[in-house]
């Protein structure tokens, strides 16, 4: 997860965000460089979902595309598919 919410971030140029998505990856890159103990995984988990979401809905409400080049639309994938993984977002 920790990789896959990295490349996310570094991504962040080229993602088209709202609102909703620019606080939930704020709050991603916040708890990324200490991100060790189980609850700190349980928050980036639960930011991870919430910033997948919000893009998400951005895409649809727009009908444009959040990743304005390829590697952050691979970025957006792998957090998509992440979190369709079961199990991936606990008490979310």
């Amino acid at each position: 997860m920790l990789p896959v919410a990295r490349r996310l971030v570094e991504q962040r140029e080229a993602l088209v965000l709202d609102e909703d998505a620019e606080y939930w990856l704020d709050e991603i890159s916040a708890v990324l460089p200490d991100c060790v103990t189980p609850t700190q995984m349980l928050s980036l988990s639960r930011y991870l979902a919430a910033a997948v979401r919000s893009l998400r809905k951005h895409e649809q409400r727009t009908a444009v595309p959040v990743a304005s080049t390829q590697e952050a639309h691979a970025a957006y994938l792998a957090a998509a598919a992440l979190q369709a993984e079961p199990g991936a977002s606990p008490g979310a």
